[in-house]
């Protein structure tokens, strides 16, 4: 299945919408009719000099979209009324972007305050078992909750970086190649191993004790599963601070895909809410399971034992 599949479920041509942040892979590209406003946190000449620096293929560069807006997400409905657009949008879609913004219940927040009667938000996010967020803490309704009502610190962007770096991680493959990103066939606990944190806590130390601030920081600021994301929803909900509910959609690693829908009822009903809260803290158990070393050896110690019933049930006599 095309890994944009759920992204293009909700993009309608005949409806405005917003892609945020799609570089060189635009979902709904404005060249193919679509009624696209882009934003992005650089400028298009600024975004194509980049994929010049890393030497993306000239056919590539030319697929990034002109941006229409240049912005930080988490400042959507600012970024977007601000330009004099009153107009409500049918769709808005993201591709590894969410777990980068500084405020991603602002952010949510305004897509509702965007999006038309039955509009949707399709996202892809990088599922953190499967890259250098392996063994850092998942995202938690607290983090998201102080920086939405106490807004940002000024040496947020330090933290950030050096909470990305110090607990960063990656799988050495076969080959000895080092990788940032993996699926869950090459998932191999034994070949995942963790950065040097010391680098990270000097260059914090620098950017503390600096009297200007830091640089802004453009990496993972939060991370998730599956069902950290959906549970994550479902409180925003029940505080009655979002109205939207997650369908999420597992791939084979790397990422994974969340359909945001409008609820006719704001918040859970009560009565199934504490039920459905507690299937997904055990889905995240679950999830964390499934890619650990203890796991992995109660696999190969099964299929061992199935050979040799099989050996057993085929030997004569």
């Amino acid at each position: 299945m095309d890994r944009f599949h759920h992204l293009h479920s909700v993009v309608r041509r005949e409806s405005a919408g917003i892609e945020i942040g799609p570089w060189r892979h635009p979902v709904a590209p404005k060249r193919d009719g679509y009624r696209t406003t882009v934003i992005d946190i650089l400028d298009t000449e600024a975004l194509r000099a980049m994929a010049r620096d890393r030497n993306v293929p000239a056919e590539e560069i030319s697929l990034i979209e002109d941006v229409d807006i240049v912005g930080d997400g988490s400042q959507l409905l600012s970024l977007v009324r601000g330009r004099g657009c009153t107009e409500r949008f049918g769709w808005i879609v993201s591709c590894h972007n969410f777990e980068h913004l500084p405020d991603p219940v602002r952010f949510l927040r305004d897509c509702e305050q965007l999006l038309e009667p039955g509009g949707a938000v399709a996202m892809i996010v990088p599922d953190k078992r499967f890259s250098i967020d392996r063994f850092q803490p998942s995202a938690t309704l607290a983090d998201m909750l102080r920086v939405w009502i106490s807004g940002p610190a000024h040496d947020d962007a330090a933290w950030d970086r050096f909470r990305q770096n110090a607990m960063k991680s990656h799988l050495v493959d076969a080959a000895g190649k080092r990788r940032l990103v993996w699926s869950n066939r090459d998932n191999d606990p034994a070949a995942i191993l963790a950065d040097d944190p010391r680098q990270a806590f000097a260059q914090l130390r620098a950017e503390l004790a600096s009297s200007t601030p830091p640089d802004g920081f453009r990496g993972h600021r939060w991370r998730f599963t599956p069902a950290v994301f959906e549970l994550l929803m479902l409180d925003l909900r029940a505080l009655g601070i979002v109205s939207m509910e997650a369908e999420t959609f597992p791939a084979d690693g790397v990422e994974f895909s969340v359909v945001l829908h409008t609820c006719t009822a704001s918040t859970p009903d009560p009565d199934d809410y504490g039920a459905k809260r507690s299937a997904l803290c055990r889905r995240m158990e679950d999830e964390a399971a499934v890619v650990a070393g203890a796991h992995a050896m109660l696999m190969r110690q099964l299929e061992d034992a199935r050979a040799e019933i099989a050996r057993l049930r085929a030997a004569p006599g």
